[in-house]
């Protein structure tokens, strides 16, 4: 049988060397014998189970919650993949009439052709959207519904004053402000380290934009808190960059702490 070293597992799998031995201390990922050399072997079992904890993960479960779903039956960890496959084609549709939204926009912002008003918030999905907020209620509790609803009164105040421009705007500035985070991540910088302050704030000041009112230090965090959660949010981050969405959240809570009141 063939057996994978630490650094030949890492690059395989696309994680780093440092996080198998992480896996391997806290027992989420033992490695199926060490030699006399000392070296880490891992073989099919244990890829297997790894392909389990990186799927968990992108479901926006905690290692503990992991390691936990790890000693369910074999059925019963199908029916969560079930579960996080369902989420994940939901978002690729969703993901595809975006894609096709922006499309129509480019050509129109070009010239090319005009939109057709109901194609302009296309892939926006109401459903989408009950499903964010019945979950944010059920993990914030019950004074959500009114900041929810007001939220939408600001959001449908721009739109019926013609303001979908400001709309456009906005989704651009986050594009703007999450492009800018993820190349701090990929020169290597720690999420706590400083030079992400202004572009937190930015990104800060946008969540304001929409809530009607900056986020203070409790609401960012929760805030952090539902992006690490949610698989939705998860996956969406992740399509960003690899290892952006523990990176994101991380930041915005130091941020919070430092910064915020």
């Amino acid at each position: 049988m063939i057996s994978y070293k630490v650094k030949q597992l890492a690059q395989l799998a696309g994680v780093s060397v440092r996080t198998l031995h992480h896996y391997d201390q806290i027992g989420l990922l033992l490695p199926s014998h060490v030699g006399e050399n000392g070296y880490r072997y891992y073989e099919r079992a244990e890829l297997m189970r790894l392909q389990e904890i990186l799927f968990f993960k992108e479901m926006g479960l905690s290692l503990s919650e992991i390691a936990t779903a790890l000693e369910k039956s074999d059925l019963e960890r199908a029916e969560l993949l079930k579960t996080h496959k369902a989420a994940m084609e939901r978002q690729a549709e969703r993901q595809r009439q975006l894609i096709e939204t922006i499309d129509k926009t480019i050509a129109e912002l070009t010239g090319a052709k005009k939109m057709d008003v109901k194609d302009l918030y296309k892939g926006f999905s109401e459903e989408t959207q009950r499903e964010y907020q019945q979950w944010l209620i059920d993990k914030y509790g019950a004074d959500m519904p009114q900041r929810i609803e007001e939220m939408r009164q600001k959001l449908e105040e721009d739109l019926s004053g013609g303001k979908d421009q400001i709309v456009a705007q906005r989704m651009a500035e986050l594009a703007d402000i999450e492009g800018a985070i993820v190349s701090t991540m990929q020169d290597g910088i720690a999420p706590e380290a400083p030079q992400l302050d202004d572009d937190l704030a930015r990104h800060n000041s946008w969540v304001g934009q929409w809530w009607g009112k900056t986020p203070d230090q409790a609401s960012y965090i929760g805030l952090a808190d539902m992006y690490q959660s949610h698989p939705d949010f998860v996956a969406r981050y992740e399509a960003l960059a690899p290892g952006f969405s523990d990176f994101l959240t991380t930041a915005m809570k130091s941020f919070a702490a430092r910064k915020l009141s």
